[in-house]
């Protein structure tokens, strides 16, 4: 993937929200469901939105995977990342970006997961005004 391609980032974004919600809907025993790889795609699609964002703002994205790193970022072109809201999501989404990991020692459940997968959503949407691309999922409050 391009790493100057805002579009390639918002795809792959939209592909991370898409495999969480698909993997919590799959029917599955809940018992079976993997919270953490949902959780985990939760936190990239975000952090893909925000370097999105990013991008488009004429900088270029390093390395980094904290979402209120990349937030504060973004603030310094539009003051709503700045928004109780916004930080709200990221904070959330923030503890879980080294889910992957099989040390990660927070254990979680449906509702960590149901919660990641709205707050991801409400960024995508968030993030895709701000780049004219419309809302995906629904309308923010």
């Amino acid at each position: 993937m391009p790493h100057n391609d805002v579009t390639s980032w918002v795809r792959y974004a939209k592909n991370d929200i898409d495999v969480a919600i698909r993997e919590m809907d799959n029917g599955n025993n809940p018992r079976l469901r993997p919270y953490e790889i949902i959780l985990h795609h939760c936190h990239q699609c975000v952090e893909k939105m925000l370097k999105a964002y990013i991008l488009n703002s004429g900088e270029i994205i390093s390395p980094i995977h904290v979402l209120n790193t990349l937030r504060r970022t973004c603030a310094k072109y539009d003051k709503d990342f700045d928004s109780k809201r916004v930080k709200d999501y990221c904070a959330y989404l923030d503890v879980f970006w080294n889910i992957k990991y099989p040390d990660f020692t927070v254990s979680v459940d449906a509702s960590h997961a149901k919660r990641g997968i709205n707050s991801a959503k409400r960024m995508y949407d968030f993030i895709s005004e701000r780049l004219e691309l419309g809302k995906a999922f629904f309308k923010l409050c």
